[in-house]
């Protein structure tokens, strides 16, 4: 069976060798941890994914 863990290192690794840039910010990390321990579901990092990519735009700071 596999994890979430396992999941996420997969789309990761797979996403990164198609040359996709990964957010490797902590904030995103945290969130993406939520998630693989079945905190939150994968439309709640989505959505507060969108908002922290926002905060992170009026505040001047890169993607």
């Amino acid at each position: 069976m596999t994890n979430r863990k396992d999941i996420a290192d997969r789309v990761s690794t797979k996403w990164r060798g198609f040359g996709f840039p990964i957010d490797d910010h902590p904030e995103f990390q945290a969130l993406l941890k939520l998630w693989i321990n079945g905190d939150v579901s994968i439309d709640d990092i989505r959505r507060r994914y969108v908002k922290l990519l926002q905060q992170r735009i009026r505040k001047g700071q890169p993607e």
